[in-house]
């Protein structure tokens, strides 16, 4: 089977990465998704383990359509009753990016009710819609006069872990965590600090990388689960294997802080919601006044107020700057933000700087490696040390 899976702007090399532990087959490379074949296997461990996908698609036809009446016909020509009965519900998520079609609704109508005729043409009858709880989700994708019909494996958006049930203003998304840390290349090898940690998401998508613990909870009502071909025994045997790999007995430091007693407070309440307490600690602290740390991977999206004044914005990503500079010895620090002008004001250079989309703000993740001293210093000590 064709799969297409879908993740965020910037992590599709994440994704991709992931991808290769799962499957051994070829992977291109698209705009906020990934193409490979795979079978029901992949699907199920696809959407159990991987961190960054969105959605696990499996492709069933794709053609050209010159309009909405072509596109009408050529819907109702698949044999849907392969995949479904009239005893199932079904739903249609439709992405549009045409000049020629423009309205998403509208082509999910028109897939709609060519579905909905094939089937009473066939049987007399004809299965109903259920937006909120369907037996089948069908994505129709058009992009300019090429659709893509494909079954959505995943059933919700796969960044929707299930642990977030309580969240702080504008909380950061559980992939793009995931992507972040994923990004960063920590593994667990260092103590792990978010000095402003919100609702806990960065915290909990790293202990789960840590400790290798899937981001899906096993029990989740995956759609794949209410097809016909789903497979019980496959799927517990994925499951069995995923927890043998599980490693929460060799779990390095894992830290967050906060000067918000709620963040805290909602934050804990995640974190013991995703079965994380023991692993993460979590404490009321502001970032200015924090102890030293030496030697540790930091990773933070710091936030900023809209109606903040330009000013305290600024003067805010500076203090940032200056703190990393005087606290954060020998840590590797990165910074998610999309205020880039206020992250020149950090006064730090860079070592990379990715470009990703935090909602639709386009943000940079950026790593600054700080040093005791200056870093000529540090280059100056080593070839001491080497001579």
């Amino acid at each position: 089977m064709k799969l297409i899976i879908k993740t965020q702007e910037g992590l599709e090399e994440v994704l991709k990465n992931e991808l290769l532990l799962l499957a051994d087959t070829p992977i291109e490379i698209l705009k906020r998704a990934v193409l490979l074949d795979g079978d029901l296997s992949l699907i199920y461990k696809a959407n159990l383990q991987l961190r960054t996908a969105l959605k696990v698609l499996v492709v069933i036809q794709e053609f050209k359509v010159e309009d909405d009446k072509d596109l009408y016909h050529k819907v109702k020509n698949i044999k849907w009753e392969d995949y479904f009965n009239i005893d199932n519900t079904f739903a249609i998520d439709s992405v549009v990016n045409s000049t020629q079609f423009r309205h998403s609704n509208y082509i999910a109508l028109k897939s709609k009710d060519a579905i909905v005729d094939r089937f009473r043409d066939l049987t007399g009858d004809r299965p109903n819609v259920d937006t909120l709880n369907p037996d089948i989700r069908i994505n129709v994708h058009i992009r300019q006069n090429i659709v893509t019909i494909s079954l959505d494996s995943s059933g919700t958006s796969l960044h929707m872990r299930g642990y977030r049930t309580e969240q702080v203003s504008a909380p950061l998304n559980e992939v793009l965590a995931a992507g972040m840390i994923l990004l960063s290349g920590w593994n667990g090898n260092t103590p792990f600090i978010d000095p402003m940690c919100g609702s806990g998401t960065i915290l909990c998508e790293a202990a789960k990388i840590a400790a290798n613990i899937p981001p899906q909870n096993y029990d989740r009502a995956f759609a794949f689960r209410k097809w016909r071909n789903f497979d019980s025994a496959l799927w517990d045997k994925i499951c069995a294997e995923a927890k043998q790999y599980t490693k929460i007995h060799s779990m390095p430091i894992i830290k967050g802080f906060d000067v918000s007693q709620n963040a805290v407070k909602i934050a804990r309440n995640n974190i013991r919601n995703a079965g994380l307490s023991p692993f993460i600690q979590v404490e009321q602290e502001d970032f200015f006044y924090q102890d030293n740390f030496d030697g540790q991977t930091v990773i933070f999206n710091p936030p900023y107020d809209a109606r903040m004044k330009e000013s305290d914005i600024l003067n805010f990503y500076k203090d940032i700057g200056d703190k990393l500079k005087r606290s954060f010895t020998n840590c590797t620090v990165w910074v998610l933000s999309g205020h880039l002008d206020a992250l020149k004001q950090v006064g730090l250079r860079a070592k990379s700087k990715i470009k990703l989309l935090n909602g639709e703000i386009p943000s940079l993740f950026c790593r600054y490696d700080m040093y005791a001293g200056s870093l000529k210093q540090k280059w100056k000590s080593q070839n001491e040390h080497q001579e």
